[in-house]
């Protein structure tokens, strides 16, 4: 038995108007709405339980609802939204490796070994070279990382507008920002642990050869990342969350 307009109408208001506590990054509880796409989702999952339901007989649309409403409560509606956003995360993880992959295996790791040299020959130039390089290359990808998530949130909002919230379209930028973030922290510490520092007192005997080529492949590898980030994760978000929103809207 299908259900009349006014019907889903209902299911749709009442899921509009359902909040769910979340938890910001402080720990502050905080109520707010389903996400529109979790919304579109559940008003065809409800609405097809109740025709089953009312295919029997032997109950009424209102009695039906009612028990959807405490099947999906509060608690089930926010798991549902939990392992929807750890599924988003986990697909553009993946599509991260998966771009490390085919970078590795092709041809343009040539440019990666080229990047390489050049920063080992930058590094090699004297001591001041040295703590040059490391703070300018950090930093820029660093400064890039950050531009990227700016740019996120822009298109992200441009794509989406104000009229909904989509899971994806707050995830987007998020994703971004962990994936950036940890670049410079995992590089600034496996640089600290592995590249001996060079001060007055090792300056004789600091082994300018063995901590270039250390630092060189670290910053190599952090330019790969980002750069992975910016032409694989980036971009397929934004290509994406284009086709979401024509999706839910």
């Amino acid at each position: 038995m299908k259900l009349t307009t006014t019907q889903l109408q209902s299911i749709e208001q009442w899921l509009s108007q359902l909040k769910i506590d979340y938890s910001d990054t402080w720990a502050r509880k905080n109520k707010k709405q389903l996400y529109y796409d979790v919304q579109c989702e559940m008003v065809d999952h409800i609405a097809s339980d109740i025709e089953k339901k009312l295919e029997k007989g032997t109950i009424t649309f209102e009695e039906a609802f009612q028990q959807s409403k405490e099947k999906w409560n509060e608690n089930e509606l926010k798991k549902l939204e939990v392992f929807k956003n750890k599924s988003l995360r986990a697909k553009y993880n993946k599509s991260y490796w998966n771009g490390l992959k085919a970078f590795l295996l092709s041809p343009k790791i040539i440019a990666a070994f080229a990047i390489a040299f050049v920063l080992y020959r930058l590094l090699m130039i004297d001591e001041y070279w040295f703590s040059e390089v490391k703070f300018i290359v950090m930093m820029s990808c660093m400064l890039f990382g950050l531009g990227l998530i700016l740019i996120n949130m822009y298109q992200t909002e441009k794509i989406n507008g104000k009229q909904h919230r989509f899971l994806l379209n707050g995830l987007s930028y998020r994703i971004i920002a962990v994936q950036t973030g940890f670049t410079g922290i995992i590089t600034n510490t496996l640089s600290n642990f592995f590249i001996e520092p060079m001060n007055f007192f090792n300056s004789d005997t600091y082994d300018f050869h063995s901590n270039s080529i250390k630092l060189s492949i670290l910053l190599t590898l952090m330019i790969i990342h980002v750069g992975i980030v910016y032409f694989v994760v980036h971009k397929s978000l934004k290509k994406d969350l284009k086709q979401y929103v024509q999706f839910y809207t």
